[in-house]
Protein backbone atom coordinates (compact mmCIF):
# COMPACT_ATOMS: atom_id res chain seq x y z
CA UNK A 1 0.00 0.00 0.00
CA UNK A 2 1.71 3.16 -1.19
CA UNK A 3 1.86 6.07 1.23
CA UNK A 4 1.43 9.44 -0.42
CA UNK A 5 1.69 12.97 0.93
CA UNK A 6 -1.19 15.17 -0.11
CA UNK A 7 -2.09 18.74 0.67
CA UNK A 8 -4.81 18.44 3.28
CA UNK A 9 -7.66 20.75 4.09
CA UNK A 10 -6.49 24.09 5.42
CA UNK A 11 -3.15 23.88 3.65
CA UNK A 12 -1.55 21.26 5.91
CA UNK A 13 0.59 18.42 4.62
CA UNK A 14 -0.96 15.25 6.00
CA UNK A 15 -0.22 11.61 5.23
CA UNK A 16 -2.86 9.53 3.52
CA UNK A 17 -2.96 6.13 1.84
CA UNK A 18 -3.15 6.26 -1.94
CA UNK A 19 -4.97 2.95 -2.37
CA UNK A 20 -7.79 3.58 0.07
CA UNK A 21 -9.44 6.65 1.46
CA UNK A 22 -11.98 5.61 4.10
CA UNK A 23 -15.13 7.73 4.43
CA UNK A 24 -15.20 10.48 7.02
CA UNK A 25 -16.13 9.12 10.44
CA UNK A 26 -17.84 11.61 12.74
CA UNK A 27 -17.86 9.38 15.82
CA UNK A 28 -15.24 11.26 17.89
CA UNK A 29 -17.50 14.33 17.67
CA UNK A 30 -20.84 12.49 17.80
CA UNK A 31 -21.97 14.39 14.69
CA UNK A 32 -25.75 14.28 14.90
CA UNK A 33 -28.95 15.51 13.33
CA UNK A 34 -32.64 14.77 13.55
CA UNK A 35 -36.23 15.83 13.30
CA UNK A 36 -37.93 12.45 12.96
CA UNK A 37 -41.58 11.74 13.91
CA UNK A 38 -42.48 15.44 14.09
CA UNK A 39 -45.52 14.96 11.85
CA UNK A 40 -46.56 12.01 14.02
CA UNK A 41 -46.59 14.32 17.05
CA UNK A 42 -48.43 17.01 15.11
CA UNK A 43 -51.06 14.44 14.13
CA UNK A 44 -51.49 12.93 17.60
CA UNK A 45 -54.26 13.92 20.06
CA UNK A 46 -51.98 16.56 21.63
CA UNK A 47 -50.83 17.81 18.23
CA UNK A 48 -51.57 21.01 16.37
CA UNK A 49 -53.31 19.04 13.59
CA UNK A 50 -54.75 15.87 15.16
CA UNK A 51 -55.67 13.01 12.83
CA UNK A 52 -56.81 9.47 13.54
CA UNK A 53 -54.71 6.42 12.75
CA UNK A 54 -51.80 8.42 11.36
CA UNK A 55 -48.38 6.81 10.99
CA UNK A 56 -45.27 8.69 9.78
CA UNK A 57 -43.20 6.41 7.59
CA UNK A 58 -39.51 6.26 8.48
CA UNK A 59 -36.93 7.47 5.97
CA UNK A 60 -35.46 4.83 3.70
CA UNK A 61 -32.51 2.86 4.98
CA UNK A 62 -30.62 3.91 1.85
CA UNK A 63 -31.07 7.61 2.65
CA UNK A 64 -29.69 7.07 6.15
CA UNK A 65 -26.76 5.03 4.86
CA UNK A 66 -25.92 7.94 2.58
CA UNK A 67 -25.84 10.27 5.57
CA UNK A 68 -23.72 7.82 7.53
CA UNK A 69 -21.23 7.65 4.67
CA UNK A 70 -20.97 11.43 4.82
CA UNK A 71 -20.06 11.18 8.50
CA UNK A 72 -23.36 11.36 10.38
CA UNK A 73 -23.32 9.35 13.59
CA UNK A 74 -26.71 9.82 15.23
CA UNK A 75 -30.25 10.78 14.25
CA UNK A 76 -32.95 11.97 16.65
CA UNK A 77 -36.50 10.72 16.94
CA UNK A 78 -39.09 12.91 18.69
CA UNK A 79 -41.00 10.72 21.14
CA UNK A 80 -44.01 12.48 22.64
CA UNK A 81 -45.66 11.03 25.72
CA UNK A 82 -49.06 12.35 24.65
CA UNK A 83 -48.74 10.45 21.36
CA UNK A 84 -47.64 7.04 22.70
CA UNK A 85 -49.91 6.71 25.77
CA UNK A 86 -53.22 7.95 24.41
CA UNK A 87 -55.13 5.72 26.84
CA UNK A 88 -53.92 5.20 30.42
CA UNK A 89 -51.57 2.22 30.55
CA UNK A 90 -51.78 1.48 26.83
CA UNK A 91 -48.46 2.25 25.12
CA UNK A 92 -48.17 2.27 21.34
CA UNK A 93 -44.53 2.19 20.20
CA UNK A 94 -45.14 1.23 16.56
CA UNK A 95 -44.04 4.63 15.21
CA UNK A 96 -40.78 4.67 17.10
CA UNK A 97 -39.96 1.00 16.70
CA UNK A 98 -39.96 1.60 12.95
CA UNK A 99 -37.65 4.61 13.30
CA UNK A 100 -35.28 2.74 15.60
CA UNK A 101 -35.04 -0.26 13.29
CA UNK A 102 -34.39 1.93 10.25
CA UNK A 103 -31.59 3.91 11.88
CA UNK A 104 -29.91 0.84 13.30
CA UNK A 105 -30.08 -0.97 9.96
CA UNK A 106 -28.28 2.03 8.47
CA UNK A 107 -25.60 1.89 11.17
CA UNK A 108 -26.67 5.11 12.89
CA UNK A 109 -27.30 5.76 16.56
CA UNK A 110 -30.96 5.93 17.57
CA UNK A 111 -31.46 8.97 19.80
CA UNK A 112 -34.71 9.68 21.64
CA UNK A 113 -35.63 13.33 22.08
CA UNK A 114 -38.55 13.16 24.49
CA UNK A 115 -41.50 15.48 24.81
CA UNK A 116 -42.85 14.73 28.27
CA UNK A 117 -43.85 18.29 29.17
CA UNK A 118 -47.09 18.16 27.14
CA UNK A 119 -49.17 15.48 28.90
CA UNK A 120 -51.65 13.13 27.23
CA UNK A 121 -55.14 14.55 26.80
CA UNK A 122 -56.51 12.19 29.44
CA UNK A 123 -54.25 13.78 32.08
CA UNK A 124 -54.71 17.29 30.80
CA UNK A 125 -58.47 16.96 31.21
CA UNK A 126 -58.28 15.72 34.82
CA UNK A 127 -57.15 18.64 37.03
CA UNK A 128 -56.95 16.38 40.09
CA UNK A 129 -54.07 14.48 38.45
CA UNK A 130 -51.86 17.39 37.44
CA UNK A 131 -51.02 21.09 37.59
CA UNK A 132 -50.47 23.08 34.41
CA UNK A 133 -48.30 26.17 34.00
CA UNK A 134 -50.37 29.26 34.83
CA UNK A 135 -49.56 32.78 33.61
CA UNK A 136 -49.49 35.83 35.84
CA UNK A 137 -51.05 38.17 33.27
CA UNK A 138 -54.39 36.42 32.80
CA UNK A 139 -54.38 33.66 35.45
CA UNK A 140 -54.90 31.08 32.70
CA UNK A 141 -53.32 27.69 32.03
CA UNK A 142 -51.15 26.56 29.15
CA UNK A 143 -50.99 22.88 28.20
CA UNK A 144 -47.57 22.43 29.81
CA UNK A 145 -47.09 20.48 33.03
CA UNK A 146 -46.05 22.77 35.88
CA UNK A 147 -42.39 22.53 36.90
CA UNK A 148 -43.46 23.52 40.42
CA UNK A 149 -45.83 20.61 41.14
CA UNK A 150 -43.90 17.58 42.54
CA UNK A 151 -46.31 15.28 40.68
CA UNK A 152 -44.81 16.45 37.38
CA UNK A 153 -41.56 14.61 38.08
CA UNK A 154 -43.60 11.55 39.06
CA UNK A 155 -45.21 11.68 35.61
CA UNK A 156 -41.79 12.06 34.02
CA UNK A 157 -40.68 8.96 35.90
CA UNK A 158 -43.76 7.15 34.62
CA UNK A 159 -42.76 7.95 31.03
CA UNK A 160 -39.04 7.18 31.28
CA UNK A 161 -39.66 3.93 33.11
CA UNK A 162 -41.92 2.69 30.32
CA UNK A 163 -39.56 4.03 27.64
CA UNK A 164 -36.72 2.00 29.12
CA UNK A 165 -38.83 -1.11 29.64
CA UNK A 166 -39.78 -1.12 25.97
CA UNK A 167 -36.53 -0.10 24.26
CA UNK A 168 -33.81 -1.00 26.76
CA UNK A 169 -30.39 -0.88 25.11
CA UNK A 170 -31.86 -0.15 21.68
CA UNK A 171 -31.72 3.52 22.70
CA UNK A 172 -28.23 4.92 22.14
CA UNK A 173 -28.82 8.39 23.61
CA UNK A 174 -31.75 9.98 25.40
CA UNK A 175 -32.66 13.53 26.44
CA UNK A 176 -33.92 14.70 29.80
CA UNK A 177 -36.98 16.78 28.97
CA UNK A 178 -37.30 20.25 30.47
CA UNK A 179 -40.12 22.62 29.50
CA UNK A 180 -40.36 25.24 26.77
CA UNK A 181 -42.15 24.69 23.45
CA UNK A 182 -39.44 22.26 22.32
CA UNK A 183 -38.70 20.64 25.68
CA UNK A 184 -35.76 22.97 26.32
CA UNK A 185 -34.75 25.11 29.27
CA UNK A 186 -37.18 27.98 28.97
CA UNK A 187 -40.67 28.83 30.11
CA UNK A 188 -43.77 28.57 27.86
CA UNK A 189 -43.62 30.38 24.54
CA UNK A 190 -46.23 30.35 21.82
CA UNK A 191 -45.10 28.00 19.04
CA UNK A 192 -48.41 26.65 17.70
CA UNK A 193 -47.24 24.60 14.71
CA UNK A 194 -46.35 21.41 16.64
CA UNK A 195 -48.82 20.91 19.48
CA UNK A 196 -52.00 22.36 20.91
CA UNK A 197 -50.51 24.71 23.50
CA UNK A 198 -53.73 26.08 24.94
CA UNK A 199 -53.50 29.60 26.36
CA UNK A 200 -49.88 30.55 25.67
CA UNK A 201 -47.70 33.63 25.19
CA UNK A 202 -44.40 35.12 26.25
CA UNK A 203 -44.70 36.17 29.86
CA UNK A 204 -44.25 34.97 33.42
CA UNK A 205 -45.52 31.50 34.32
CA UNK A 206 -45.56 31.22 38.09
CA UNK A 207 -49.24 31.66 38.88
CA UNK A 208 -50.12 28.15 40.06
CA UNK A 209 -50.38 27.40 43.78
CA UNK A 210 -47.22 25.28 43.80
CA UNK A 211 -45.24 28.09 42.17
CA UNK A 212 -46.38 30.63 44.75
CA UNK A 213 -45.50 28.27 47.61
CA UNK A 214 -42.09 27.59 46.04
CA UNK A 215 -41.38 31.31 45.85
CA UNK A 216 -42.44 31.83 49.47
CA UNK A 217 -40.18 29.00 50.63
CA UNK A 218 -37.24 30.37 48.63
CA UNK A 219 -37.62 33.80 50.21
CA UNK A 220 -37.91 32.25 53.66
CA UNK A 221 -34.67 30.34 53.08
CA UNK A 222 -32.92 33.54 51.98
CA UNK A 223 -34.17 35.93 54.68
CA UNK A 224 -35.23 33.53 57.49
CA UNK A 225 -37.33 36.29 59.08
CA UNK A 226 -40.04 38.29 57.34
CA UNK A 227 -38.72 41.45 58.98
CA UNK A 228 -35.43 41.12 57.10
CA UNK A 229 -37.32 40.67 53.84
CA UNK A 230 -39.45 43.76 54.59
CA UNK A 231 -36.31 45.82 55.19
CA UNK A 232 -34.77 44.65 51.91
CA UNK A 233 -37.96 45.16 49.90
CA UNK A 234 -39.53 48.13 51.66
CA UNK A 235 -42.62 45.98 52.30
CA UNK A 236 -44.90 45.33 55.28
CA UNK A 237 -45.67 41.61 55.15
CA UNK A 238 -46.77 39.96 58.38
CA UNK A 239 -45.64 36.49 57.32
CA UNK A 240 -44.02 34.69 54.41
CA UNK A 241 -47.43 33.30 53.47
CA UNK A 242 -48.35 36.81 52.31
CA UNK A 243 -45.37 37.02 49.94
CA UNK A 244 -46.25 36.66 46.27
CA UNK A 245 -44.47 37.19 42.95
CA UNK A 246 -44.30 40.89 41.96
CA UNK A 247 -47.66 42.54 41.37
CA UNK A 248 -46.27 44.13 38.19
CA UNK A 249 -46.39 40.73 36.47
CA UNK A 250 -50.16 41.02 36.13
CA UNK A 251 -49.67 43.82 33.61
CA UNK A 252 -49.99 42.91 29.94
CA UNK A 253 -46.57 42.48 28.30
CA UNK A 254 -44.78 43.75 31.39
CA UNK A 255 -41.17 44.85 30.77
CA UNK A 256 -38.87 45.54 33.74
CA UNK A 257 -36.59 48.57 33.60
CA UNK A 258 -34.22 50.66 35.70
CA UNK A 259 -36.78 53.45 35.54
CA UNK A 260 -39.58 51.26 36.86
CA UNK A 261 -37.42 49.84 39.66
CA UNK A 262 -36.00 53.18 40.73
CA UNK A 263 -35.40 52.54 44.44
CA UNK A 264 -32.90 50.08 45.91
CA UNK A 265 -35.79 48.24 47.57
CA UNK A 266 -37.66 47.82 44.30
CA UNK A 267 -34.49 46.62 42.59
CA UNK A 268 -33.84 44.05 45.31
CA UNK A 269 -37.44 42.86 45.28
CA UNK A 270 -37.32 42.29 41.53
CA UNK A 271 -33.84 40.71 41.56
CA UNK A 272 -34.91 38.26 44.27
CA UNK A 273 -37.86 37.22 42.15
CA UNK A 274 -36.18 36.92 38.75
CA UNK A 275 -33.15 35.10 40.18
CA UNK A 276 -35.51 32.58 41.79
CA UNK A 277 -37.58 32.32 38.60
CA UNK A 278 -34.54 31.48 36.49
CA UNK A 279 -33.18 29.05 39.06
CA UNK A 280 -36.53 27.27 39.48
CA UNK A 281 -36.48 25.82 35.97
CA UNK A 282 -32.82 24.83 36.41
CA UNK A 283 -33.74 23.00 39.63
CA UNK A 284 -36.51 21.22 37.76
CA UNK A 285 -34.03 20.23 35.06
CA UNK A 286 -31.83 18.62 37.69
CA UNK A 287 -34.81 16.59 38.87
CA UNK A 288 -35.50 15.54 35.28
CA UNK A 289 -31.86 14.51 34.85
CA UNK A 290 -31.93 12.46 38.04
CA UNK A 291 -35.10 10.75 36.83
CA UNK A 292 -33.57 9.78 33.49
CA UNK A 293 -30.37 8.60 35.20
CA UNK A 294 -32.45 6.04 37.11
CA UNK A 295 -33.02 4.22 33.82
CA UNK A 296 -30.12 5.16 31.51
CA UNK A 297 -26.37 5.52 32.14
CA UNK A 298 -24.89 9.02 32.18
CA UNK A 299 -22.92 8.44 28.97
CA UNK A 300 -26.24 8.14 27.13
CA UNK A 301 -27.96 11.14 28.72
CA UNK A 302 -28.09 14.73 27.49
CA UNK A 303 -30.37 17.73 27.77
CA UNK A 304 -31.08 20.96 25.91
CA UNK A 305 -30.84 24.01 28.17
CA UNK A 306 -32.23 26.30 25.49
CA UNK A 307 -30.49 28.98 23.51
CA UNK A 308 -29.21 32.52 23.59
CA UNK A 309 -31.08 34.26 20.73
CA UNK A 310 -27.63 35.11 19.42
CA UNK A 311 -26.87 37.15 22.55
CA UNK A 312 -28.70 36.69 25.82
CA UNK A 313 -32.32 35.55 25.75
CA UNK A 314 -35.05 37.90 27.01
CA UNK A 315 -35.35 37.36 30.74
CA UNK A 316 -38.95 36.19 30.35
CA UNK A 317 -37.64 33.04 28.66
CA UNK A 318 -35.87 31.97 31.84
CA UNK A 319 -32.97 30.49 29.85
CA UNK A 320 -30.00 31.17 32.08
CA UNK A 321 -27.28 29.19 30.30
CA UNK A 322 -24.42 29.50 32.87
CA UNK A 323 -26.80 28.24 35.57
CA UNK A 324 -27.43 25.04 33.60
CA UNK A 325 -23.69 24.47 33.27
CA UNK A 326 -23.24 24.80 37.04
CA UNK A 327 -26.16 22.46 37.70
CA UNK A 328 -24.82 19.75 35.38
CA UNK A 329 -21.35 19.70 36.93
CA UNK A 330 -20.49 16.20 38.08
CA UNK A 331 -23.35 14.36 36.38
CA UNK A 332 -21.30 13.32 33.34
CA UNK A 333 -24.06 14.26 30.87
CA UNK A 334 -23.89 16.36 27.70
CA UNK A 335 -25.57 19.76 27.44
CA UNK A 336 -26.71 20.91 23.99
CA UNK A 337 -27.49 24.65 23.91
CA UNK A 338 -29.32 26.06 20.91
CA UNK A 339 -28.78 29.18 18.76
CA UNK A 340 -25.08 28.43 18.19
CA UNK A 341 -24.66 30.43 15.01
CA UNK A 342 -21.26 32.07 15.31
CA UNK A 343 -22.60 34.85 17.52
CA UNK A 344 -19.37 35.51 19.38
CA UNK A 345 -20.64 36.88 22.69
CA UNK A 346 -23.35 34.26 23.06
CA UNK A 347 -21.04 31.36 22.19
CA UNK A 348 -18.39 32.56 24.65
CA UNK A 349 -20.99 33.30 27.34
CA UNK A 350 -22.08 29.67 27.19
CA UNK A 351 -18.71 28.11 26.37
CA UNK A 352 -16.82 29.82 29.20
CA UNK A 353 -19.36 28.45 31.67
CA UNK A 354 -19.07 24.91 30.26
CA UNK A 355 -15.28 25.09 30.52
CA UNK A 356 -15.33 26.50 34.05
CA UNK A 357 -17.76 23.92 35.42
CA UNK A 358 -16.29 21.03 33.41
CA UNK A 359 -19.37 20.07 31.38
CA UNK A 360 -19.25 18.61 27.86
CA UNK A 361 -20.91 20.82 25.27
CA UNK A 362 -22.63 19.83 22.03
CA UNK A 363 -23.65 22.87 20.02
CA UNK A 364 -26.88 23.25 18.07
CA UNK A 365 -27.89 26.07 15.71
CA UNK A 366 -31.46 27.19 15.20
CA UNK A 367 -31.14 26.19 11.54
CA UNK A 368 -31.07 28.17 8.33
CA UNK A 369 -27.34 28.98 8.23
CA UNK A 370 -25.73 29.55 4.86
CA UNK A 371 -22.22 28.26 4.11
CA UNK A 372 -20.31 31.32 5.32
CA UNK A 373 -22.24 31.50 8.59
CA UNK A 374 -21.93 27.77 9.13
CA UNK A 375 -18.13 28.06 8.85
CA UNK A 376 -18.21 30.99 11.26
CA UNK A 377 -20.33 28.88 13.58
CA UNK A 378 -17.79 26.05 13.50
CA UNK A 379 -14.89 28.40 14.25
CA UNK A 380 -16.79 30.02 17.12
CA UNK A 381 -17.92 26.68 18.54
CA UNK A 382 -14.42 25.21 18.35
CA UNK A 383 -12.73 28.22 19.96
CA UNK A 384 -15.41 28.22 22.70
CA UNK A 385 -14.65 24.59 23.65
CA UNK A 386 -17.38 22.55 21.97
CA UNK A 387 -16.79 18.80 21.86
CA UNK A 388 -19.73 17.64 19.73
CA UNK A 389 -21.82 19.00 16.87
CA UNK A 390 -25.52 18.88 16.04
CA UNK A 391 -27.14 20.35 12.93
CA UNK A 392 -30.59 20.08 11.38
CA UNK A 393 -29.03 20.53 7.94
CA UNK A 394 -26.29 17.93 7.98
CA UNK A 395 -26.28 17.04 4.30
CA UNK A 396 -26.08 20.71 3.25
CA UNK A 397 -23.04 21.31 5.43
CA UNK A 398 -21.35 17.90 5.40
CA UNK A 399 -18.39 19.26 3.44
CA UNK A 400 -17.58 21.92 6.04
CA UNK A 401 -18.16 19.45 8.88
CA UNK A 402 -15.64 17.08 7.32
CA UNK A 403 -13.15 19.92 6.92
CA UNK A 404 -13.41 21.53 10.33
CA UNK A 405 -15.03 19.35 12.98
CA UNK A 406 -11.64 17.99 14.08
CA UNK A 407 -11.19 21.44 15.67
CA UNK A 408 -13.89 20.46 18.20
CA UNK A 409 -11.48 19.26 20.88
CA UNK A 410 -13.55 20.22 23.92
CA UNK A 411 -10.96 22.88 24.78
CA UNK A 412 -11.39 26.60 24.34
CA UNK A 413 -8.85 29.03 22.94
CA UNK A 414 -6.15 30.19 25.32
CA UNK A 415 -6.64 33.70 26.61
CA UNK A 416 -5.92 35.95 29.56
CA UNK A 417 -8.68 38.37 28.59
CA UNK A 418 -12.31 38.25 29.72
CA UNK A 419 -15.40 40.31 28.93
CA UNK A 420 -17.84 41.06 31.73
CA UNK A 421 -21.46 39.99 31.30
CA UNK A 422 -23.59 42.43 33.37
CA UNK A 423 -26.06 39.86 34.70
CA UNK A 424 -27.66 42.10 37.32
CA UNK A 425 -28.19 44.85 34.79
CA UNK A 426 -29.76 42.39 32.37
CA UNK A 427 -32.14 41.08 35.01
CA UNK A 428 -33.21 44.62 35.79
CA UNK A 429 -34.34 44.93 32.19
CA UNK A 430 -31.47 46.89 30.67
CA UNK A 431 -30.47 46.11 27.08
CA UNK A 432 -27.06 44.43 26.71
CA UNK A 433 -26.71 45.43 23.05
CA UNK A 434 -23.62 47.53 23.78
CA UNK A 435 -21.76 44.58 25.28
CA UNK A 436 -23.03 42.01 22.79
CA UNK A 437 -22.38 44.24 19.78
CA UNK A 438 -18.79 44.90 20.83
CA UNK A 439 -17.90 41.21 20.83
CA UNK A 440 -17.42 40.72 17.07
CA UNK A 441 -15.01 43.64 16.52
CA UNK A 442 -13.21 42.72 19.75
CA UNK A 443 -12.81 39.14 18.49
CA UNK A 444 -10.68 40.50 15.66
CA UNK A 445 -8.30 41.90 18.26
CA UNK A 446 -8.16 38.96 20.65
CA UNK A 447 -9.52 35.69 21.95
CA UNK A 448 -11.57 36.26 25.09
CA UNK A 449 -13.82 34.52 27.58
CA UNK A 450 -17.13 35.93 28.82
CA UNK A 451 -17.57 35.95 32.59
CA UNK A 452 -21.14 35.95 33.77
CA UNK A 453 -21.68 37.12 37.34
CA UNK A 454 -22.42 33.55 38.39
CA UNK A 455 -18.91 32.50 37.34
CA UNK A 456 -17.35 35.54 38.99
CA UNK A 457 -19.18 34.75 42.22
CA UNK A 458 -17.91 31.16 42.02
CA UNK A 459 -14.28 32.27 41.73
CA UNK A 460 -13.58 32.37 37.99
CA UNK A 461 -12.06 35.88 38.03
CA UNK A 462 -8.51 35.37 39.29
CA UNK A 463 -5.13 36.61 38.12
CA UNK A 464 -4.10 32.99 37.62
CA UNK A 465 -6.63 32.86 34.76
CA UNK A 466 -6.90 36.44 33.52
CA UNK A 467 -4.87 39.63 33.36
CA UNK A 468 -7.70 41.87 32.17
CA UNK A 469 -11.50 42.13 32.46
CA UNK A 470 -13.15 44.37 29.84
CA UNK A 471 -16.34 46.13 30.95
CA UNK A 472 -18.78 47.74 28.50
CA UNK A 473 -21.83 48.09 30.76
CA UNK A 474 -21.98 48.11 34.56
CA UNK A 475 -24.41 50.79 35.67
CA UNK A 476 -25.79 48.50 38.40
CA UNK A 477 -23.78 45.59 39.84
CA UNK A 478 -24.54 43.66 43.00
CA UNK A 479 -22.03 44.36 45.77
CA UNK A 480 -20.66 40.79 46.13
CA UNK A 481 -19.62 40.92 42.46
CA UNK A 482 -18.02 44.33 42.92
CA UNK A 483 -16.06 42.88 45.84
CA UNK A 484 -14.73 40.18 43.53
CA UNK A 485 -13.73 42.80 40.96
CA UNK A 486 -11.92 44.81 43.65
CA UNK A 487 -10.09 41.71 44.80
CA UNK A 488 -8.99 41.10 41.20
CA UNK A 489 -7.66 44.66 41.04
CA UNK A 490 -5.77 44.24 44.33
CA UNK A 491 -4.11 41.12 42.91
CA UNK A 492 -2.83 43.06 39.92
CA UNK A 493 -5.61 42.44 37.39
CA UNK A 494 -6.83 45.20 35.11
CA UNK A 495 -10.50 46.14 35.03
CA UNK A 496 -10.80 48.08 31.77
CA UNK A 497 -13.75 50.42 31.23
CA UNK A 498 -14.72 51.05 27.61
CA UNK A 499 -16.02 54.58 27.98
CA UNK A 500 -16.42 56.50 31.23
CA UNK A 501 -18.64 54.17 33.25
CA UNK A 502 -20.19 55.11 36.58
CA UNK A 503 -20.41 51.77 38.38
CA UNK A 504 -22.85 51.59 41.29
CA UNK A 505 -24.21 48.80 43.45
CA UNK A 506 -27.89 47.93 43.80
CA UNK A 507 -28.16 50.39 46.70
CA UNK A 508 -26.96 53.23 44.43
CA UNK A 509 -23.50 53.65 45.98
CA UNK A 510 -20.52 54.37 43.71
CA UNK A 511 -18.11 51.43 43.55
CA UNK A 512 -14.87 52.13 45.39
CA UNK A 513 -12.91 50.40 42.64
CA UNK A 514 -14.08 52.84 39.96
CA UNK A 515 -11.04 55.06 40.35
CA UNK A 516 -8.78 52.05 39.79
CA UNK A 517 -10.35 51.13 36.46
CA UNK A 518 -8.28 51.58 33.32
CA UNK A 519 -10.29 53.68 30.88
CA UNK A 520 -10.24 53.58 27.09
CA UNK A 521 -12.32 55.47 24.55
CA UNK A 522 -16.02 54.70 24.28
CA UNK A 523 -17.01 52.32 21.50
CA UNK A 524 -17.33 54.21 18.23
CA UNK A 525 -17.35 53.34 14.55
CA UNK A 526 -13.85 54.73 13.98
CA UNK A 527 -12.38 51.92 16.13
CA UNK A 528 -10.27 54.14 18.36
CA UNK A 529 -11.41 52.12 21.38
CA UNK A 530 -9.92 48.97 19.84
CA UNK A 531 -6.57 50.67 19.25
CA UNK A 532 -6.46 51.85 22.85
CA UNK A 533 -7.51 48.40 24.05
CA UNK A 534 -4.76 46.80 21.98
CA UNK A 535 -2.17 48.85 23.87
CA UNK A 536 -3.69 47.92 27.24
CA UNK A 537 -3.83 44.21 26.40
CA UNK A 538 -0.33 43.96 24.94
CA UNK A 539 1.45 40.90 26.30
CA UNK A 540 -1.73 39.07 27.30
CA UNK A 541 -2.14 35.54 26.02
CA UNK A 542 -4.74 35.31 23.25
CA UNK A 543 -4.19 38.83 21.91
CA UNK A 544 -3.65 38.92 18.16
CA UNK A 545 -3.30 42.68 18.17
CA UNK A 546 -4.15 43.09 14.48
CA UNK A 547 -7.39 44.56 13.20
CA UNK A 548 -7.40 42.70 9.90
CA UNK A 549 -10.60 40.65 10.02
CA UNK A 550 -8.70 37.45 10.81
CA UNK A 551 -9.89 35.79 14.02
CA UNK A 552 -7.18 33.69 15.65
CA UNK A 553 -7.44 30.83 18.14
CA UNK A 554 -4.43 29.19 19.80
CA UNK A 555 -4.47 26.01 21.86
CA UNK A 556 -1.01 24.79 22.73
CA UNK A 557 0.80 24.15 19.44
CA UNK A 558 -2.40 24.39 17.44
CA UNK A 559 -3.45 27.58 15.68
CA UNK A 560 -6.51 28.15 13.54
CA UNK A 561 -7.76 31.30 11.85
CA UNK A 562 -11.13 32.40 10.46
CA UNK A 563 -11.34 34.99 7.70
CA UNK A 564 -14.39 37.01 8.75
CA UNK A 565 -14.16 39.32 5.73
CA UNK A 566 -15.60 39.04 2.23
CA UNK A 567 -12.15 39.23 0.62
CA UNK A 568 -9.13 36.87 0.52
CA UNK A 569 -6.66 37.63 3.29
CA UNK A 570 -2.99 36.79 3.62
CA UNK A 571 -1.81 34.90 6.68
CA UNK A 572 1.53 36.50 7.58
CA UNK A 573 3.23 33.29 8.64
CA UNK A 574 2.20 31.44 5.48
CA UNK A 575 2.79 32.00 1.79
CA UNK A 576 -0.92 31.70 1.12
CA UNK A 577 -4.19 33.56 1.06
CA UNK A 578 -7.22 32.48 3.05
CA UNK A 579 -10.52 32.64 1.16
CA UNK A 580 -13.43 34.58 2.68
CA UNK A 581 -15.32 32.77 5.45
CA UNK A 582 -12.84 29.88 5.51
CA UNK A 583 -10.75 28.46 8.33
CA UNK A 584 -7.01 27.82 8.12
CA UNK A 585 -5.33 25.55 10.64
CA UNK A 586 -1.76 24.42 11.11
CA UNK A 587 -2.17 21.16 12.95
CA UNK A 588 -4.76 18.42 13.20
CA UNK A 589 -5.45 17.32 16.73
CA UNK A 590 -7.64 14.23 16.93
CA UNK A 591 -9.65 14.29 20.18
CA UNK A 592 -10.50 11.28 22.25
CA UNK A 593 -13.90 9.72 21.61
CA UNK A 594 -16.68 11.79 23.14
Amino acid sequence: MALALLVGLGGIIVPTFAESNPPFDGRPWNVSSGNLSVVYTQSSPIGAYPRTNFFEAPPSVESQVRLKNLGLVANEDYVSWGAVERVPGQWDWKQHDAMEQTLHKAGLKYVVYDWVHFPPVWIREQPEKRTLMRCMEHNKEANYLSVFDPRTIEWYDHFYKNLHEHFGNRIDDVYACILGPYGEGNYPLYVPDWVNMGHCHEGYWCGDEYAVKAFQMAMKRKYSRVGKLNKAWGSEYKSFEEVHPPKELAKEKFIPSLTLFSTPQDKRRWLDFITWYHQAIIDFTEQSLKTVLKYFPAEKVRTKPGGSSGGVNPITYGTYCPGYAKMAKGYGVVLQPADCQGAVFADKWMGTAYQFYGVKECTEPCGGLDDKNFARRMFSDASSGAAQLFTYEFESHAKDIQRYVHLFTGKSGETEVAVYCPTTLNRLGDNLATTIGAAAPLRDLCEFDVLDELLINDGALTTKRYKALIVFQAEVVDQPILDKLRKFQHAGGKVISVGNLQVKNVEGQLWNGSAKMTKVAARTKNGEWLKELSAQLAGCKGVDGKLDGLWTCRRGTQVFVFNSTDKPAKIDSQAMELAPYNIWFNQIVAPKNN
